[in-house]
């Protein structure tokens, strides 16, 4: 009776064994792949948390609810900070305290975030240990600027001031050409 019991448990592990260290693999590949995926969220929105204009940090974004979709309660606190978010980003204010406020929810989603991923982010530090050039809020500043002049343009509501010279300037003598017959 017992070498019946280890054949049979033999075969069972021989048959078990792969396909349970198979399910296993794949179980760690997709738990890897989701981490990779909300770091990859999670860095956008760092490198690009001072120019919140930027493509790839709205993009970023706009992946919160797929990335960040699990049933864990720090995922739930990330999809609540970016409803939070969302909320006063669609909302049309646009004085300059709405971007303060913008900004300020925008920290509390990276500290969700962080919360998520194992960083201990306050929101002093996402705030102020972040490098942005004043030549590059320069740019952004001129780029919006020419921007709403062109559609001002494009749309009848400005003119473009335009000055047209007349030509009264005489001809300049010039020597004639070697070879040239007329000459």
């Amino acid at each position: 009776m017992s070498q019946t019991a280890i054949a049979i448990a033999s075969i069972v592990a021989i048959v078990v064994g792969p396909v349970a260290a198979l399910a296993i693999q794949r179980w760690a590949d997709h738990r890897r792949e989701k981490r990779k995926e909300k770091l990859w969220v999670f860095k956008t929105l760092m490198m690009y948390r001072a120019t919140r204009l930027n493509f790839n940090f709205v993009q970023a974004l706009n992946v919160i609810d797929v990335v960040f979709s699990g049933e864990s309660q720090k995922e739930k606190e990330v999809r609540t900070a970016w409803k939070v978010l969302l909320d006063h980003l669609t909302t049309d204010q646009k004085p300059v305290s709405a971007q303060q406020k913008a900004f300020d929810l925008t920290i509390a989603l990276l500290v969700q975030m962080g919360k998520s991923l194992g960083y201990d982010f306050d929101e002093v530090y996402l705030k102020r240990q972040v490098y942005q050039p004043v030549g590059h809020t320069q740019v952004e500043e001129e780029q919006n600027e020419i921007r709403a002049l062109v559609l001002r343009l494009l749309k009848g509501q400005g003119r473009l001031p335009v000055a047209f010279f007349p030509d009264t300037f005489d001809p300049l003598p010039l020597p004639p050409m070697l070879d040239d017959p007329e000459a």
